[in-house]
């Protein structure tokens, strides 16, 4: 049996994998197979086998900028030494890379394409698919080691996944949904409380009124959509007909 996928009509098989090219405007520009042991990002399409354009600030170098590596049915990423750097998005937030990492299906890689006049850094995005039937890209997420820590006094929500943390960015309603949340574990030593859809509503909108459950469950779907890059949508629960739960680190986890 063949069993093949594809990405934009390029056809895969497996133990393959592909690039697609993502402007600045956010639209795919093109999707490129990764057939052999290595492929280079960078300006000149001539001598790239990935090319990066246009770069009229010449922000990106013109010679593998930074080079995909196979390794058996594994992809890394390395920046080769570029003065801007290669970034990697695995949820919300790029960070720099700083040696060889290895690729998840799903990440992101992002190239400085152009700084604005008020300092805004847009980047070239190059988002990595892997194999569906591969999971030396995907590894299975330990569910049981995440959870939710809320700083009040920071306003910061920030997910933990076994030694590793990141920041979760949430609106202002977000935040008042969450930090109740926290509290009422808080009062009752950590666990999970089932909070109410009233009490959640007041908790966010006070005596304001028009508002219903079904922008309650919305609120909640957009944290969840928050969490699924890192497949922790499970840290918020529902109860049906009852209300909701929220997942928050023990105090030793803190």
């Amino acid at each position: 049996m063949d069993a093949r996928w594809a990405i934009d009509g390029i056809s895969l098989v497996p133990d393959s994998a592909a690039i697609t090219l993502v402007g600045l405007d956010g639209a795919p520009l093109s999707t490129f197979a990764l057939t052999g042991e290595r492929a280079t990002v960078g300006r000149l399409p001539e001598v790239n086998d990935i090319a990066l354009e246009p770069d009229p600030d010449l922000l990106v170098t013109r010679i593998a900028h930074c080079t995909l590596e196979r390794e058996g049915a594994r992809w890394f990423i390395v920046d080769g030494g570029s003065i801007n750097g290669t970034f990697l998005r695995r949820g919300m937030t790029p960070r720099r890379l700083t040696g060889r990492t290895a690729l998840r299906d799903g990440d992101v890689i992002c190239v400085l394409a152009s700084i604005t006049d008020e300092g805004e850094r847009r980047f070239f995005e190059l988002r990595f698919h892997g194999t569906p039937d591969s999971q030396a890209t995907r590894p299975a997420p330990d569910r049981s080691t995440a959870c939710l820590r809320y700083d009040g006094e920071e306003a910061r929500l920030v997910l933990v996944v076994e030694d590793a943390t990141h920041e979760i960015q949430i609106r202002a309603q977000a935040h008042r949904l969450v930090r109740h949340m926290a509290e009422r574990n808080a009062a009752i030593g950590g666990s999970p409380a089932l909070c109410s859809h009233e009490e959640l509503m007041h908790a966010v909108w006070e005596d304001e009124p028009l508002h219903s459950r079904v922008e309650l469950a919305k609120l909640v779907w957009e944290l969840r959509k928050k969490l699924e890059p890192f497949h922790a949508q499970h840290l918020i629960e529902s109860e049906p007909r009852r209300g909701y739960r929220l997942r928050t680190c023990a105090a030793s986890d803190d």
